[in-house]
């Protein structure tokens, strides 16, 4: 009984931790966005949490693996260094391929910015979906 509680206590607690788009989008059966059949990506905004906005996401063959690129809104507030950003993605069935890091410089609060990330060692035609999220910023 007590393990059983102990266990319900952390799936709630995790639930509330989580990041809302993660949750939202695979309580919606997706593991990410899909990868976009146009050459422009999604033209409207998606929400990644915590006030940012990405469009034109486009993922492309690179030497090292696939770059992912696109545009990036920022609402959250300015920054005195870097946010950091994780790009990851994930093959048909929602299995996860590779992520990467990454930031945008010079990002103030109203702007928008445009990014580039390679996530190394995926081939493009593995990839179908795509998650990109907020992770904060770094400490000076």
């Amino acid at each position: 009984m007590v393990l059983e509680r102990a266990l319900l206590v952390l799936m709630v607690l995790l639930l509330f931790r989580g990041s809302g788009p993660v949750l939202a989008m695979h309580e919606s059966g997706s593991c990410g966005t899909p990868v976009p059949e146009d050459p422009f990506g999604h033209e409207q905004f998606i929400d990644i949490g915590s006030r940012f906005l990405a469009r034109n996401v486009r993922i492309a063959e690179h030497t090292e693996g696939v770059v992912v690129t696109g545009e990036m809104y920022n609402g959250l507030q300015g920054f005195f260094s870097p946010p950091l950003f994780k790009a990851t993605v994930f093959d048909s069935e929602c299995t996860y391929l590779r992520a990467n890091n990454f930031s945008i410089d010079k990002f103030t609060f109203g702007t928008t910015r445009s990014f580039r990330v390679v996530i190394p060692g995926v081939e493009l035609s593995e990839v179908a979906t795509y998650h990109i999220e907020y992770l904060g910023w770094p400490s000076n």
